[in-house]
Formats: structure tokens, C-alpha cells, sequence
């Protein structure tokens, strides 16, 4: 059987045509184990369970909703989510030491988390080589090694390592090692802090920021300085003295500042960068026709989906193009 009760554990040890739901109201209770560690599974509904651990070769069509933790644990395989997912507690992306070997710092394909959707967690966020086709929204997020390709909304404190994401918004953010913003779009309550960042193996690589539109179409939506042998443009770096300012802002409903007045936020601003406007627009323009087609995929008459994403992928990079090409399936 698909699905089994192991002592007051739900297993999910094979593929499954529907969702995975309770089924007597004790099950309510239980933790849900989807377990594709020996034979990749594919759940082509929901999922639903008290918590939630997702391990090996995983694929969920449905959305997943946790009321409590939920766990990924790729360990050497890849867990892919369709449809984005909401948790009550906290979600945590767990590799194993081997598993840092390959990561997207080096390829993008290497991911070993892949979410299209936008993730809702009530309490914190810790993503490890992930890719995430949306945004995300927590009390805590920690960032290590991973793309996020919309808006970190996160309440108190954003850690940003190694990593690139489309904009933020928080009450405090701080950014490690090489990182990229794909859009210049952030927003935070106290002066963002900008430290280097240890790997394991003890090399430590300085804080830099990249701006993606800049570089797009020659490098990578991953900061890879120092990995490479030719340097990024003087006029791709985000200075911290520079491009972030403070400023009277408007209060954002997201973060639940509930008040008229303007309020002092430090905000990422390249208004007085001298630079090729038209560069950045078709950068933003290639990005939004991205994001655009990923997310009205599945509204697309099915006749019509691969003529309408072969058409999303003219223009794209060879990442990008990945990227669109492994949630629009």
C-alpha cells in the first residue's frame, strides 16, 4: 500500500494518484512521512498532516499545508513542489554534509529543493540549495545557498547567504558573502549589515551584491565571484554606502505597520545610478514574461501550454530558461 500507518506515524512509501489526507480524526494528529528515499514518489494531489517530513526523490502537484514543522530532507535526490505550501510551525531544508559538494553555487541544476508557489510559514524559514518560484512570507528566514525569485516578506529577521532573491522586505537584514537582487527592491527597518560568509571548508568569501539586471545576459543569477576567472563590472556592485539610504517611507500592510505617518526605513535605491536604462528594462521585462508564464501555466488551455512556453523562452538565459522549463511541466 501507498500510504501506511506506522505506529502514530502516516508513511507515504509510493506514488500516489490523489492526496494524501486524513482519514479518521485521530489521523489528525499524526505526522506524515513522504518517504522517497529508495523509489522517487509523486503525490499528484495535497498534502496535508499534523507535521510534515519530506525525504529522497519527492514530488507534490497539490498544495501541502503542515499545522505543525515541516521537514525536506533531499539527502542525494531532488524534492519538488508544485504548488507552494503553508505551515503553521517552522520549515527547515536538511543536507547532509555530502550534499554541500554540489549546489547551485556551481550549477543551478544542482538544486535540491524546487518550490513553485509562494511559501507561508508562521514561525521561521531555513532554506538550504533551494530554488523558489514565488515568494515567501515568515517570522525568520534564513537563506543559505539558494534563489528566490520574489519578495522576502519576513517580520523581524532576514539572513541572506550566498543567495539571490527578488526583493525584501523585513525589520532587519543582513547580507553574507556573494548575493545578487534581481530587482532593486528592499526595505528594512534598521541599516542592513553586510559580513563575510565561512563555507565549511573554511574559506570565506567577502560581502558583495550584485545587481542581476546589470549582468544578465553574461553571468549567472548567482553571484559566483571568485569562482570564475573574469570579474563582474564595477558597475553591477550594490554599495552599502551608496544604494541604501534612509528615507521617510510609506508603512507596509505586509509587515503590519498599521499607521499613517511615514516611518524611517533604510530602502535599496538606484535613482542615481548612472547606467543603461534600456539594459535594465529588457532585464525586468525578460524576468516578469518569466514569472508571468510560470505562474499562469496550469490556467493555459492544455493545447496551447507548449506553444505558449516555447514562446516564454525565447529571450531567457540558459537558467532562466531551466528555471521555467522545470515548473512548467
Amino acid at each position: 500500500m501507498a500510504i501506511v500507518q506506522e505506529g502514530s506515524n502516516i508513511v507515504v512509501s509510493s506514488s500516489v494518484a490523489g492526496s494524501v489526507f486524513p482519514t479518521s480524526e485521530k489521523e489528525l494528529a499524526f505526522p506524515v512521512l513522504v518517504d522517497g528515499s529508495t523509489t522517487p514518489i509523486r503525490i499528484e494531489g495535497a498534502v496535508y498532516g499534523r507535521s510534515l517530513e519530506l525525504r529522497g526523490n519527492v514530488v507534490v502537484d497539490g498544495p501541502i499545508v503542515a499545522r505543525g514543522d515541516t521537514r525536506i530532507t533531499p539527502r542525494s535526490g531532488c524534492v519538488v513542489l508544485r504548488s507552494g505550501l503553508t505551515v503553521n510551525g517552522s520549515l527547515t531544508v536538511l543536507l547532509e554534509g555530502s550534499e554541500y559538494q554540489k549546489s547551485i553555487l556551481e550549477n543551478i541544476e544542482n538544486a535540491s529543493v524546487i518550490i513553485k508557489g509562494d511559501i507561508s510559514v508562521n514561525q521561521n524559514i531555513a532554506l538550504k540549495n533551494s530554488i523558489v518560484f514565488g515568494s515567501l512570507r515568515a517570522v525568520n528566514c534564513s537563506l543559505d545557498n539558494s534563489l528566490v525569485l520574489g519578495t522576502c516578506i519576513v517580520n523581524e529577521s532576514l539572513k541572506v547567504s550566498m543567495s539571490s532573491i527578488g526583493g525584501y522586505a523585513s525589520r532587519d537584514v543582513t547580507f553574507e558573502g556573494n548575493c545578487v537582487m534581481l530587482h532593486a527592491l528592499g526595505e528594512s527597518h534598521t541599516q542592513p549589515l553586510f559580513v563575510p560568509f565561512e563555507k565549511e571548508d573554511g574559506s570565506i568569501f567577502g560581502a558583495d551584491v550584485r545587481y542581476y539586471p546589470a549582468i544578465r545576459g553574461t553571468k549567472s543569477m548567482i553571484n559566483r565571484l571568485r569562482l570564475i576567472e573574469d570579474q563582474y563590472p564595477a558597475y553591477s556592485a550594490l554599495f552599502p554606502t551608496t544604494d541604501w539610504v534612509c528615507a521617510q517611507a510609506t508603512s507596509n500592510p505586509a509587515l503590519e505597520e498599521d499607521r499613517e505617518e511615514p516611518l524611517p526605513k533604510w530602502v535599496l535605491s538606484i535613482g542615481g545610478r548612472i547606467c543603461d536604462i534600456s539594459k535594465i528594462a529588457e532585464a525586468i521585462k525578460r524576468l516578469t514574461q518569466m514569472l508571468k508564464c510560470g505562474f499562469e501555466y496550469e490556467h493555459y488551455e492544455p493545447r496551447h501550454r507548449a506553444a505558449l512556453l516555447k514562446t516564454a523562452l525565447v529571450g531567457l538565459t540558459v537558467e532562466e530558461q531551466w528555471i521555467l522549463n522545470s515548473v512548467c511541466v
